[in-house]
């Protein structure tokens, strides 16, 4: 995590689908020290920045009520590929649907906050355990490769680079959008284009295919020095 985000909480960042009832939330957890002082909104950049260069990070995903809720289990799925997802939720919201999307844990969000504090404390517990086991594999950390000057390329690099399956572009719209709104194809696209500038620069390219009416993102790709040399 980077310096400004690392914390001694045994959660490291709470990302939220509605701020205003996370702030609630927040408050009524300081003294459990649990939980940093802030939250994060979905799809915000410097959040997934420090997952990305973190290692066993644990993430809580605060849903209140009136935040929204489509393509939950797809948010938690994509989540799930660069850091343990515990999903605080309320009650009529299906936990065995996230669950298996791979959050390691689904709470109610009404649960007492000395409880709710237990729970995170024994999830980061897990977390210690699983990774010194060898259960949980930190990704690379895309510091230490090239890291474009904007922090939605940086991001965009430390999820290709870090990648162990394809990105779809419907999952990183979803993923780089605000909580109600995905980010447009078109802005991805030109994301895509202004990385790829700045990775041909450095003999490497972003490696992709397109399927009916999807652009699929394999990661990023060193190009051969006789490609290179042919330009």
């Amino acid at each position: 995590m980077s310096a400004d985000e690392a914390t001694s909480h045994p959660v490291d960042m709470v990302l939220s689908l509605h701020r205003e009832g996370t702030v609630r939330l927040l408050r009524t957890m300081r003294s459990h020290h649990v939980m940093p002082p802030f939250c994060h909104p979905w799809g915000s950049e410097r959040a997934y920045l420090a997952l990305l260069r973190g290692a066993c990070s644990l993430t809580l995903l605060d849903v209140p009520d009136g935040a929204a809720t489509f393509e939950l289990e797809g948010r938690v799925r994509l989540l799930r590929d660069f850091t343990t997802v515990v999903v605080l939720t309320p009650r009529h919201i299906d936990a065995v649907s996230l669950l298996r999307a791979g959050a390691v844990n689904v709470l109610p969000r009404d649960t007492p906050p000395m409880e709710l504090a237990s729970r995170l404390i024994a999830e980061r517990r897990w977390l210690v355990l699983s990774a010194a086991r060898g259960g949980l594999r930190a990704p690379p950390r895309s510091e230490q490769m090239l890291s474009p000057r904007q922090m939605s390329q940086q991001v965009l690099f430390g999820l290709l680079a870090s990648a162990t399956r394809p990105w779809c572009c419907h999952d990183l719209c979803l993923l780089l959008g605000n909580g109600p709104t995905p980010l447009s194809r078109r802005a991805l696209q030109g994301r895509m284009v202004r990385l790829g500038e700045r990775l041909a620069e450095h003999g490497m390219s972003v490696l992709s295919s397109h399927q009916w009416g999807r652009t699929t993102y394999m990661g990023i790709h060193e190009i051969p020095v006789r490609q290179r040399e042919g330009r």
